[in-house]
């Protein structure tokens, strides 16, 4: 029986307390849905530091091999409408953003290939 006030106590302490942590986590993620405080900027660094490698662009594209800008490009629309939502399904921004990510990588690459191409005199 002497449990009794002590139970009390320890609810309010952890009502208070909950209460407090809930409006941190809310209001934290409040500022990383607008941009702004410590984790939207250490989202944004790592974002601006990853880049999608050459190798793996090739994967998810399928576009192993010689390719040409017009065959990534084909690739590119097939597999971003693949994802895009629709009503039978609810699309998947996620492969969205890496198809999108291997596209540019892959067509930069191509384009400085094409680019030292001419660059070079062809040899005799």
């Amino acid at each position: 029986m002497a449990f009794g006030p002590f139970v009390r106590i320890m609810a309010q302490i952890t009502m208070v307390a909950g209460g407090a942590i809930g409006r941190a986590v809310v209001e934290a993620y409040k500022e990383a849905a607008a941009g702004r405080g410590a984790a939207a900027a250490a989202a944004q660094k790592v974002a601006a530091r990853r880049r999608m490698s050459l190798d793996e662009a090739r994967k998810v594209l399928d576009a192993e091999g010689g390719v040409t800008p017009a065959q990534v490009e084909e690739r590119f629309q097939t597999l971003h409408k693949l994802n895009a939502p629709s009503e039978e399904s609810p699309g998947s921004p996620y492969l969205q953003a890496r198809i999108a990510a291997a596209h540019k990588v892959l067509l930069e690459q191509l384009g400085e290939s094409t680019s030292t191409k001419e660059a070079k005199p062809p040899e005799e």
